[in-house]
């Protein structure tokens, strides 16, 4: 007998667009997700609470450690950050055994290793031994952190545990495989969703008329956009006629930003990692861009790559990222080493040539159809709770 509902908990970052656009996917299915934060965080995403409201089809229940609806943010961090440290009752996994004891559920999915995969993983293999595991790889999780041998570890031990592995690149699957996970792979697509195609590409301005440069302002741990910030004084004198928005901008790459010279700095517009920008507003800033500059130490498919194949800004990207595989399929763009040279290079090139930058927005636009249409990745996540 085929089973009406299915139950499916997830153990994600709450505030991140990315787990929100992966919910989204199922919101017409028969299905009860039950969400569970994996790490402290400021505020729901407005699109998970949005989908928290919903109570037709698919169900998205918020799991919070008091019942509460409101200030979910502060009242995780008082109840595990705080209360945790001092009463192993407040803790994730105090809650989460219980939760699993009273119920069964047909998968649990942990979205993201180090956070959701971690904790997965520090709960008695007794309460998930006969049930459903999905691990999902997010950017760096396995590239990265197998450099130290204490991740590499963990990692090991839940990959053993997972029952399912999905991942952004083909990279990243042979590195499970390595690493010990024998289950089934589910399908290689984008872990935040596709994209509607037609809709985001009503009346884009040409690529080569675009007067914009877009920069991934990430530095910290995987981030590098210090490496390619000093050279916007040459490009801006050689291009004056262009602006700059550099974009989740991290504290120690704004004070980079700052030290420029005050006749760069009023043409570059700063955005934090602390603004609230939607997805909408962030994809407009694509689609008026000519290219999008991401320099990262680690990375996994890039997302802000596939967006710039969508929006059709002329992407570079450094070779840390799986963003090789996407020109093997076809797409054109240019992928560089972390040397400022080569990627001055390759800026020079794509701010000179608008024969090329028109081009790769048509190629990249075929690919973008091809395989990150939002209906044909939906129907490739569907086979995930199957």
């Amino acid at each position: 007998m085929v089973k009406e509902r299915k139950k499916v908990l997830i153990i994600g970052i709450m505030d991140s667009v990315h787990l929100g656009r992966w919910l989204k996917q199922f919101s017409t299915e028969k299905i009860d997700f039950y969400i569970f934060a994996s790490k402290k965080y400021r505020n729901q995403h407005k699109l998970i609470k949005t989908l928290t409201k919903q109570n037709r089809y698919s169900k998205f229940i918020f799991l919070s450690p008091i019942g509460s609806k409101f200030f979910n943010g502060y009242i995780d961090f008082i109840y595990f950050e705080l209360l945790g440290k001092f009463l192993n009752k407040f803790t994730r996994i105090f809650f989460l055994t219980h939760l699993l004891k009273r119920e069964k559920f047909d998968y649990i999915h942990a979205i993201e290793i180090q956070g959701a995969g971690y904790l997965l993983d520090n709960l008695d293999f007794k309460l998930i031994e006969n049930q459903t595991i999905i691990v999902t790889n997010w950017g760096s999780d396995i590239f990265y952190f197998r450099k130290f041998s204490d991740h590499m570890l963990r990692i090991k031990s839940i990959l053993s545990k997972a029952d399912f592995y999905s991942a952004e690149c083909q990279r990243d699957y042979a590195l499970a495989r390595e690493f010990g996970f024998t289950g089934i792979d589910l399908p290689c697509i984008p872990n935040a969703g596709g994209f509607d195609l037609e809709l985001l590409r009503l009346d884009n301005l040409t690529t080569s008329l675009r007067k914009k440069i877009l920069i991934k302002g990430y530095g910290g741990t995987f981030g590098r956009a210090e490496v390619v910030i000093p050279l916007l004084p040459k490009i801006l004198t050689s291009y004056p006629e262009f602006q700059v928005h550099i974009y989740s901008v991290t504290d120690d790459v704004l004070k980079i930003v700052e030290a420029l010279p005050s006749e760069v700095r009023s043409k570059i517009k700063i955005t934090t990692n602390r603004d609230r920008i939607s997805h909408s507003e962030m994809l407009l800033e694509f689609s008026s861009s000519r290219i999008h500059i991401g320099c990262s130490g680690s990375d996994g498919i890039s997302t802000a790559f596939l967006e710039s194949l969508v929006m059709g800004a002329y992407p570079i990207q450094t070779n840390t990222s799986c963003a090789n595989e996407w020109v093997n399929l076809g797409a054109v763009a240019s992928i560089v080493g972390l040397n400022q040279n080569e990627i001055l290079d390759q800026i020079y090139l794509a701010l000179k040539d608008d024969n090329l930058v028109d081009i790769a927005s048509e190629i990249n636009y075929k690919i973008a159809k091809k395989y990150l249409d939002y209906a044909v990745v939906q129907k490739k996540a569907l086979e995930y709770y199957r």
